[in-house]
């Protein structure tokens, strides 16, 4: 769960940084980039749990923060 929280926070940093910077392409990043990499982060670092769990995991972290790109 901390791990879920810290990619979370990361990634809104870098999303508030590319909206202030006004950033070439910002959208796309927030959209598609930012998710799946937090999302990879979450399976990856959370190795010693079942395949299963880490996958479930790292989809709903990059959902969520696809839908919280859309604004929804």
């Amino acid at each position: 769960m901390l791990l879920t929280l810290l990619t979370a926070a990361l990634a809104f940093a870098l999303d508030a940084t590319l909206a202030a910077a006004g950033a070439p392409h910002a959208r796309f990043i927030s959209l598609a980039v930012i998710p799946g990499m937090a999302g990879a982060a979450i399976f990856f670092g959370l190795r010693p749990y079942p395949p299963g769990g880490r996958l479930r995991m790292a989809l709903m972290t990059a959902v969520a923060l696809f839908l919280v790109g859309l604004g929804l």
